[in-house]
Parts: C-alpha cells; sequence; structure tokens
C-alpha cells in the first residue's frame, strides 16, 4: 500500500505545475494575414491528452472548408496556428507531429518525404522548448512552401511542396486524424470550448 500511496503522490505533485500553467480559454483572430493575403478562421478546438488541455489550434483559409481535401482544394496561403497551454520541450511537440503525418500518409509518399520531415524536424527541434502561451504558425505560402513562424518570427528556410503541408495539415483532419472531435471542430467552424 505505500508504494500505491506513493505513486499516486508523485503522478498528482508532477501533473499540477501543468494544470496551473493552463490558460482559462483560448481564442483566435477571426481573420490573420498570410502572405498578404487574408484568411478567415475555418474553426478552432483544443487539442486533450487525457484529461490534460495541451494546446488550441486554429485553421485558417481563403475560404471555408469541411475536409482535408477542400482545404487543400482552397487557392493561396494556409494557416494551422497552434497556442501551447503547457510548457514542453521541442522534441515533445516534434514527435507527435512526424507520427500523424506517417500514420496520414501512404508509406511509399511518407519514405520519399524523409528528407523534407528531417528539415522540418530540424527546425522545431531548434526552437528549444515550446513555453506555454507561445503561438506556433505553420504557414503554406503558395510557390514558396511551408514556414515555421514562432511568436512572430519566420523562419528563413522554407520547407517546398504542397504536399509536405498537405501531410502536415492531415495530422489534425486527415482520415487519422490526431483527436476525432478535434478534426471536426476545425473543419466544421466550432470554436474552441
Amino acid at each position: 500500500m505505500p508504494s500505491r500511496a506513493l505513486a499516486l503522490f508523485i503522478t498528482v505533485f508532477l501533473s499540477a505545475p501543468l494544470y496551473a500553467a493552463e490558460p482559462a480559454a483560448q481564442r483566435f483572430e477571426p481573420v490573420t494575414r498570410v502572405a498578404d493575403a487574408p484568411l478567415k478562421l475555418n474553426g478552432e478546438g483544443i487539442r486533450s491528452l487525457y484529461s490534460l488541455k495541451a494546446y488550441a489550434i486554429g485553421l485558417y483559409l481563403g475560404a471555408p472548408a469541411d475536409s482535408l481535401d477542400s482545404a487543400m482544394a482552397v487557392p493561396g496561403a494556409k494557416r494551422i496556428e497552434i497556442v501551447s497551454m503547457v510548457d514542453v520541450p521541442a522534441e515533445h511537440f516534434n514527435k507527435p507531429l512526424i507520427r500523424g503525418i506517417r500514420k496520414n500518409l501512404p508509406r511509399e509518399e511518407y519514405e520519399a518525404m524523409q528528407p523534407r520531415i528531417r528539415a522540418f524536424s530540424e527546425q522545431v527541434l531548434a526552437i528549444g522548448s515550446v513555453k506555454s502561451g507561445s503561438r506556433l504558425a505553420l504557414d503554406w505560402i503558395p510557390g514558396r512552401g511551408t514556414r515555421i513562424v514562432v511568436d512572430g518570427q519566420p523562419s528563413t528556410t522554407l520547407i517546398k511542396g504542397e504536399d509536405f503541408y498537405r501531410g502536415l495539415l492531415a495530422v489534425w483532419i486527415g482520415p487519422v486524424p490526431t483527436q476525432d472531435d478535434l478534426k471536426v471542430q476545425l473543419l466544421a467552424g466550432h470554436t474552441a470550448q
């Protein structure tokens, strides 16, 4: 019994700071600009891990979309905006992204994309850590590629290929999304609660 009580104490004690760092609610602006193009909030939601709210996320597009295909068919720039609700090392943010890309792409396509996935991972890991309240945007800029923007500071190196951005977007709204209800919220224009 003492070991069970100790395990419970450690679990509660270690998880307490994570909940303390969580904001009550996270909202996104109804309109943002990427590459001088106005984009509207298509939907927003909260990524939850068990009972912990990990981050808020918003999907911005030039026109409404209700699927991955229709989101990618919308011409022009696109943005995924993430607001962390906990402090995490960049590695803990990077791994689920890469895992989500792998789950949503055919094996051959995923393997062929490896050099770009590695380049993207290097940029994410270079962030060092993602602090609670930090804003991370993943932008698609037509004709240029995918860029990472951390708290308003854009990366200088872009990842080429619309197929890469599609794979990234699939993490949340693809056939095997990270969270089913979050996919619905991002695609149906629902707001986070």
